[in-house]
């Protein structure tokens, strides 16, 4: 029989990558770093929609993961549980942590009603100070967080503390932005989406004034796993393609990003006012510009992940 259970601990939202710092720039399902931050339960829909529309994705990340039954695994910010999902169908049993408890919720909810033959647990939790013990999960998950947390070598640190001799960390970070138009679009200037990944990189910049507690950490992500003592560290980039017509999720998650723009006054304040006026055009379903009218749309985008494995013998830094 599987077991699913569920923990709502009490538990303060810092450091939660799915509430409020951080996000590439085009649109991931994150919000904003510094005065750009969108709030929970705006994060939470567009992660429900990004979740929808990139679950092939996931699975294939699954796979390149090798999650077998005989593993257990930590979704370490779980957020509303898409890549929970997919390790309750591979794995032997499932750890899922997030500080939101509405996360916790919309995972518990996701979890149960898709588990396979295997235990899972969703609760509250901090990444930053995991409550378990020294090489405890094969393979530690944590997906479009890392970036948020003011040590980034002491969490990624933390994850492979949890995790077993040979086992593996993977994180999701960086990637690729979607883009959905052609450059000439008739309409405007060409290259909007190019303005629009410039306005995010100024929407997305470093804040002015650092945070108490940041540690600065001026390089990569495969130099970040090195850092935290992983070796045998690898990247992927899992490539997303969707042509028109596209489907009512893709089309929403599109809707959805650009609508920000628009609605937002800090945001809108970032673009040219010809470009909010294309925008308001290619957005208005009773335009003739209207954007899903066109026969031409590619949605593109690229996720891309990063793995180490905890080598056997000692060598991951403490955060002690």
């Amino acid at each position: 029989m599987s077991e699913v259970r569920q923990s709502v601990e009490s538990s303060e939202p810092v450091h939660n990558g799915h509430s409020g710092r951080g996000s590439d720039a085009g649109g991931d399902g994150h919000g904003g770093h510094g005065s750009y931050a969108v709030s929970p339960e705006e994060m939470r829909r567009s992660l429900l929609i990004h979740d929808r529309v990139f679950e092939h994705s996931h699975q294939e990340i699954g796979g390149w993961l090798e999650v077998g039954r005989e593993h257990r695994v930590l979704d370490a910010g779980c957020g509303v549980g898409g890549m929970t999902a997919v390790f309750t169908q591979l794995a032997g049993s499932v750890e899922a942590i997030d500080l939101d408890k509405q996360n916790v919720a919309e995972t518990w909810t996701r979890v149960n009603a898709t588990a396979g033959p295997q235990n899972v647990r969703v609760a509250t939790g901090d990444l930053t100070e995991l409550a378990y013990e020294d090489a405890t999960f094969d393979l530690v998950w944590c997906s479009r967080v890392i970036h948020h947390v003011p040590d980034m070598v002491a969490a990624v640190s933390e994850l492979a503390r949890v995790t077993c001799p040979g086992g593996t960390v993977a994180i999701r970070e960086g990637g690729f932005p979607f883009r959905v138009l052609p450059d000439d679009i008739g309409l405007g200037e060409r290259w909007l989406e190019d303005r629009l990944s410039a306005a995010g990189v100024g929407r997305f910049g470093r804040p002015r004034e650092p945070r108490e507690g940041d540690v600065p950490y001026p390089f990569g992500w495969s130099q970040l796993l090195a850092d935290a003592g992983l070796v045998d560290i690898q990247a992927k980039t899992f490539g997303f393609d969707s042509l028109s017509p596209l489907l009512a999720d893709e089309e929403a998650w599109v809707t959805h990003h650009w609508r920000r723009w628009l609605t937002r006054a800090d945001w809108r304040a970032l673009l040219r006012p010809d470009d909010i006026e294309v925008m308001q055009q290619l957005l208005d379903p009773d335009s003739p510009h209207h954007l899903f009218r066109r026969t031409d749309l590619h949605l593109r985008a690229g996720l891309t992940v990063y793995r180490g494995r905890r080598p056997s013998e000692r060598g991951i830094r403490s955060n002690a």
